[in-house]
């Protein structure tokens, strides 16, 4: 981090004052950074017991109450605290944001069954459940089942995102990042099904208030609360703030990090850039994207070293860095390995040699040719060199996004492999798709709010808040490396490009907003069509939104897995399950769940009907039912000869938001499951 802010000017003329931005800290800043690091300790705390299997909700909360404390004690004895303001203007903004983002994102959706969400809620319970990320899998033991089916599109997976870690050990293992569930765990806890489901809203709240509060820091109250309502109200933002997926968590973080970098710099008080380091590297437990911003600071901390530039702060942050980042190099490389590997993320010695010799060039650099480094500096410092980057920097992302736009009919489709077999990716429509959300409109005005950031007198605040999307945004357009699906695809882009770009647009707004007058240019027709544009994005992002309010995804799944699990009248049940290929296969819908949420025993049953499989579940577990779960009503007939009983007939009718590729999903469809319980004869004594 830098010593000083480069060329730091008074605010512009018009622009509203920014009582809490120069050596203090808001009441509303010092609430939303200590809830956010008291979820982000807890959920720590809850991952690393869980991973040693001794996870219990007051050990998790004793642990996390343990480093919140040691947190502040340190904090307290490195002096310099700044001043604490209480802004009421900022308290009444941050009240309003937060209350259209509670209007749209609670209650988050019950979803318990199905995709990578349905895994980390069912992780989740089961963590809460027994105490440990990895769980014993009865049916690897070939002593009770010779051999157990697999899924057909992964020999290593029992069910979808259930992996098989240790055949020999009988230990399987949920395939993601495992903080996220760890969290959810202590919801599950705290407050049973609401908690769980409510903890992604909450999330998402805290979200945007960390990002209202960045920018009102920067670029005033009025910016601010422009950023707040857009992206509280913009529907990507809206139903991953009710989705449990991993992705507002990582949101929640990166931009609490992001927060404390900018304090750090206006106010010159270390403890802010040591949480910002502490948190990002939580966030990487969450997610492997969030290597991309570890990476970034390493970049950034390159620079700052080569031009003499770095301060207590950078080391402060690199402190709270090095605090949480082993932890997540240990997940990465040893506990989810696969996964890692499986995202394309550089092995461990590639990232050290990457990281480590990056640091160590910049250094000897440094240490070589100071005064290069000096000269660099100077250079920067001049306000003609800096308008010439910024236009350099404009004009490069401004052919970037005439291209991304273009790119379906300059290049084509792009194919991705799938298994062996193309398939299409829509990733030369990455920015059309995201427009259908932002508005091509808003693309114009966040290009704006770039321009204003570069080509002003550069400020170190300003260049923090925008870097990561500048950087980020041409990676994932040019390959988002998921699912095609909207609104699977769209998650791709929430934790840092959505709320980046959403930024970029207020500031275009705030700036017309607060045009001053100048001679011969009469300020208004600028402030009207700032207006204009602000009523408009608030208006289209509202009416995608809203619709949202009434629809529960996947709503009713937690009350037809228990319903399944009933079916074993308070014993342990086996559950076999009859796979098909449909795009909502009851098998890959409710087993893994009736297995992580229940406490049952769930297996898939072959393709080709085999009868002799199945007796081997019911010899190899003496005593307990076992139930084959078909599609349909009809008496399974390949079955029939094991004595079959029915115990119960579902239909469930799962809402689901429409899945599209090439159109704004904006409605619901109800999707019928129909399949029924068969309990298999137990065989006779002896």
């Amino acid at each position: 981090m830098a010593t000083s802010q480069t060329g730091t000017l008074p605010a512009a003329a018009g622009e509203l004052p920014r009582p809490a931005r120069q050596g203090a800290l808001s009441a509303g800043e010092a609430v939303v950074l200590a809830s956010t690091l008291g979820i982000a300790l807890l959920a720590w705390a809850g991952l690393a017991l869980a991973q040693v299997g001794r996870y219990t909700l007051v050990a998790a909360l004793a642990l996390a109450a343990l480093a919140a404390i040691a947190l502040g004690v340190v904090a307290w004895r490195a002096g310099g605290l700044p001043r604490l303001v209480v802004d009421r203007g900022e308290l009444a903004v941050l009240a309003g944001v937060a209350l259209v983002a509670a209007v749209l994102f609670f209650p988050g959706f019950a979803y318990g069954v199905g995709k990578d969400p349905g895994a980390y809620v069912s992780h989740a319970i089961a963590i809460a459940r027994l105490g440990s990320t990895s769980l014993e899998d009865p049916v690897l033991d070939r002593s009770r089942v010779p051999a157990v089916e697999v899924t057909p599109e992964d020999e290593l997976s029992r069910f979808p995102a259930i992996w098989i870690a240790d055949r020999d050990a009988g230990r399987i293992v949920v395939q993601f990042y495992h903080l996220w569930p760890a969290l959810l765990a202590s919801a599950f806890e705290a407050g049973g099904y609401t908690g769980l489901v409510n903890l992604t809203p909450l999330c998402g709240l805290l979200a945007v208030m960390l990002v209202t509060l960045a920018v009102r820091r920067v670029f005033g109250l009025l910016t601010g609360s422009l950023a707040g309502l857009l992206l509280a109200t913009n529907m990507l933002e809206v139903w991953q703030a009710r989705y449990p997926s991993s992705e507002t968590l990582a949101q929640l973080l990166a931009s609490a990090a992001l927060l404390g970098v900018i304090v750090a710099l206006q106010t010159g008080w270390h403890p802010p850039a040591g949480l910002a380091g502490l948190l990002l590297g939580v966030s990487y437990l969450a997610r492997p994207d969030s290597l991309l911003l570890i990476l970034l600071a390493v970049a950034v901390g390159c620079a700052l070293s080569f031009t003499g530039r770095l301060d207590a702060r950078a080391y402060w942050f690199a402190a709270g860095l090095a605090i949480t980042l082993p932890h997540g190099f240990y997940q990465a490389y040893v506990t989810a390995r696969r996964y890692t590997l499986a995202n394309h993320v550089p092995d461990l010695p590639v990232l050290m040699v990457v990281i480590v010799g990056a640091l160590a060039v910049a250094l000897l650099l440094r240490l070589a040719v100071p005064t290069t480094g000096r000269r660099v500096q100077e250079l920067l410092e001049r306000r003609r060199i800096q308008r010439g980057i910024g236009l350099a920097v404009v004009g490069v992302a401004a052919l970037l996004l005439l291209l991304g736009f273009l790119r379906p009919w300059l290049f084509g489709p792009v194919y991705g492999d799938f298994r062996g077999r193309p398939i299409r990716t829509y990733d030369e429509a990455t920015l059309l798709r995201l427009s259908w959300f932002l508005t091509p409109p808003g693309f114009g005005l966040a290009l704006i709010g770039l321009a204003l950031v570069a080509l002003r007198r550069w400020r170190a605040a300003a260049w923090a808040l925008v870097l990561p999307t500048l950087c980020m945004l041409p990676l994932y357009a040019y390959r988002a490396e998921v699912s095609a699906r909207l609104m699977w695809w769209t998650r791709r882009f929430v934790p840092i490009i959505v709320p980046g770009l959403v930024v970029l647009i207020a500031i275009a707004i705030g700036a017309g907003l607060t045009f001053a007058a100048r001679p011969g240019r009469p300020p208004w027709p600028v402030r009207a069509v700032a207006a204009v544009a602000a009523a408009f994005l608030l208006v289209v992002f509202a009416g995608q939104s809203l619709p949202l309010r009434h629809h529960q995804e996947h709503g009713g799944s937690f009350e037809t897995t228990r319903r399944i699990a009933q079916a074993a009248a308070g014993r342990q049940g086996i559950f076999l399950w009859e796979h098909s290929s449909s795009l909502y296969d009851v098998a890959y819908t409710f087993g893994g769940p009736v297995w992580l949420q229940q406490g049952q025993v769930s297996a898939l049953l072959p393709r080709r009907p085999d009868p002799d499989y199945v007796r081997s579940f019911v010899r190899g577990f003496p005593g307990q039912p076992v139930f084959l779960v078909t599609k349909g009503h009809d008496v399974p007939r390949a079955y029939a000869g094991l004595g079959l009983r029915r115990a119960d007939r579902i239909t469930y009718i799962m809402p689901v938001w429409r899945e599209t590729y090439t159109s704004r999903p904006a409605s619901a469809v109800s999707v019928p499951l129909r399949f029924s319980l068969w309990q298999v004869e137990p065989l006779p004594p002896g």
